[in-house]
């Protein structure tokens, strides 16, 4: 299952990076888009609903089950209307909004595949996924609050191709690691 996690996680990075060093400019527009696309901000915003709504009925703690489940199917109502919701009252910033909560929610899968395998002692590789879902977590919290700063960090790096290139070379090594990571525990 951690080969499954090092693909989710590195293959994204490796593309973008691939393309970011290779195509910087085309790079750039496409965060630009990214950032700006209605359909994106829909398809992410309802996958990250919906995926709380999962991890709410599978978290099991009694005081969440009382209230979000007082009738079958209320929590997937409940994703449906805060999706519908959230798309037509914060429309600003949303696809980088919907990602960030995409990745608060990584861990809570993550951690079933790695904790099987992680050593009593040291470093493994299996800690390069751990360390890159921890990341993703606190990148998260922060994005779901301020998305408007993590684009401009991102507008940071595209204001010069190198500085794209940069980027995407960082990408690439990270997405390598991740993978290798995930074939390695």
């Amino acid at each position: 299952m951690t080969a499954v996690w090092g693909l989710l996680l590195g293959v994204p990075m490796l593309a973008f990076g691939g393309f970011s060093f290779v195509f910087p400019e085309k790079a750039s527009g496409f965060a630009d888009w990214f950032k700006s696309s209605r359909r994106v901000a829909l398809a992410l915003t309802v996958f990250a609903w919906f995926w709380t709504a999962y991890e709410c009925d599978t978290i099991g703690i009694d005081v969440f089950d009382m209230v979000l489940k007082r009738f079958p199917g209320q929590l997937w109502l409940m994703a449906a209307l805060l999706s519908y919701l959230t798309f037509i009252w914060m429309p600003a910033n949303l696809s980088v909004r919907a990602l960030t909560g995409i990745l608060m929610l990584i861990p809570a899968e993550l951690f079933k595949a790695t904790r099987p395998v992680l050593p009593d002692g040291g470093f493994a590789a299996v800690h390069i996924l751990v360390a890159t879902a921890y990341i993703g977590a606190v990148t998260g919290m922060y994005g779901m609050f301020y998305p408007w700063r993590l684009e401009k960090g991102m507008a940071f790096f595209q204001k010069k191709a190198s500085r794209m290139r940069a980027l995407g070379l960082g990408l690439i090594l990270w997405g390598i690691a991740l993978v290798g990571a995930g074939f390695a525990a």
